[in-house]
């Protein structure tokens, strides 16, 4: 039931038993000060409704999902405890009903903001690369033609902005009994923290945690106390979901603008080969057109060359970059940059292709998930992608041919809140290119 969002080893430890969650039950929730009454029914029951309608039409996946089915067990059980006379048990199961729900629409709010800012950020990243084919196309051409084209607008802007910051990675637990109340005190000063580096507000559930927790007495215990915990608990989490949808929301303005930025000097780039190619005579422009038709054909000879190695140990993909081989993971141990014994006959396979197309640079691009520290992913990643740099020139791939570089976590191919997705992210990528 874990979801992970990134943050430090005392994150990870402190906070294994706080949730991933979104969301909080609201003011609507009486103050439990008054155990002889507990909460009423029926404003409850229309604030479990609304919850669960708006929540439900987001199409809630993930740990919205689960917040959900857990609002609607409680709400089950409301309903029984009710029909047996139990109206106080009822209202205290009721109003962990509606933190449930209330949870499951901030979740969902959250992780669609972050869908679509996933989304905007591949929208302008693919801009940016049809940016850098042109300006390739168009130095060719102006090679060829001997003459240099007019000036073209630069994209100054780069995909890298468009990264959401990091977040303190938490898991969910599955009661909020499981907690203990400094760590519901410690998530949420951290939390606090994180929203005010990202200058989001959050005055109105300061309000609210003030008023759940200040009354607390943390050594009592009982179906009161535990409401209070949940509800201390759940604005938590609504703290969390808030930060992460908020610091999503202005991503697809941000790309929107970069697509634009990037198109604009695509077009710019083309219209100037198209200028140059028209200065040509036609013997000289059917060169140029048998010069582009050749690396065409080399570059589709190489992609085919390196599918053969498709499988557990690399992907192959093709954008407009060139030919990219990702590496997995199992290159090296955990967390180590030294390349295993026993993969490196894999490595001398691309190695093997790569002499076979010495016109070709490779750019060798180190990639880590979102855990642990930025810093230490940065270093991570520069070290693995030297090592296979180091490995390949030793093998006979001219190192003047290739360029290392490490991009720590910035560069996700996959969710990092997967394990699945966070394997296929750490990755050592060869992109290569005529």
């Amino acid at each position: 039931m874990a979801k992970a969002v990134g943050f430090s080893p005392r994150a990870r430890q402190g906070y294994s038993l706080v949730a991933n969650l979104a969301a909080i039950p609201a003011t609507l929730l009486l103050m439990l000060g008054c155990a002889a009454s507990g909460p009423r029914l029926a404003p409850a029951v229309d604030d479990y409704e609304r919850y669960v309608a708006e929540a439900s039409a987001l199409e809630p996946a993930d740990l919205a999902a689960d917040l959900l089915t857990s609002a609607q067990s409680e709400r089950e059980a409301a309903r029984a405890l009710s029909a047996k006379g139990g109206k106080k048990e009822a209202s205290f199961a009721m109003a962990r009903a509606v933190a449930d729900a209330r949870a499951a629409l901030a979740e969902a709010q959250a992780e669609d903001a972050m869908e679509a800012a996933a989304g905007c950020r591949r929208d302008a990243r693919a801009a940016v690369e049809r940016w850098e084919k042109a300006q390739r196309q168009l130095l060719e051409t102006e090679q060829f033609a001997g003459r240099a084209a007019g000036e073209i607008p630069r994209v100054e802007s780069s995909p890298g902005a468009l990264d959401v910051p990091r977040m303190p990675l938490m898991y969910a637990p599955e009661k909020s009994a499981m907690v203990f109340y400094r760590d519901i005190q410690q998530a949420w000063t951290e939390w606090s923290e994180v929203a005010r580096a990202q200058k989001v507000p959050i005055r109105d559930l300061e309000d609210r945690y003030q008023r759940a927790w200040q009354p607390a007495d943390t050594s009592k215990v009982g179906p009161a106390a535990d409401l209070q915990k949940h509800r201390a608990l759940r604005l938590v989490q609504e703290l969390q979901a808030r930060v992460r949808r908020e610091v999503s929301d202005p991503v697809c303005e941000r790309a929107s603008r970069l697509t634009l930025e990037a198109g604009a000097a695509e077009g710019a780039a083309l219209r100037e080969i198209l200028e140059l190619e028209r200065g040509l005579k036609e013997n000289l422009r059917g060169e140029l057109e048998q010069m582009r038709s050749t690396a065409k054909t080399r570059e589709d000879e190489l992609f085919q060359a390196m599918q053969q190695l498709e499988g557990e140990f690399a992907r192959i993909t093709r954008d407009a970059r060139g030919t990219i081989v990702s590496l997995a993971d199992i290159l090296f141990d955990f967390d180590r940059a030294t390349l295993k014994r026993n993969v490196e006959f894999s490595l001398v396979r691309v190695a093997t292709i790569l002499n076979q197309f010495p016109e070709m640079h490779i750019a060798v691009e180190g990639h880590t998930d979102s855990v642990g520290r930025a810093s230490y992913n940065q270093q991570l990643s520069e070290k693995r992608a030297t090592a296979v740099y180091e490995f390949l020139a030793s093998q006979g791939v001219a190192p003047e041919r290739m360029v290392v570089a490490g991009y720590g976590d910035t560069r996700p191919v996959a969710d990092n809140e997967t394990a699945e997705g966070r394997q296929r992210n750490r990755r050592v990528d060869l992109v290569i290119q005529e």
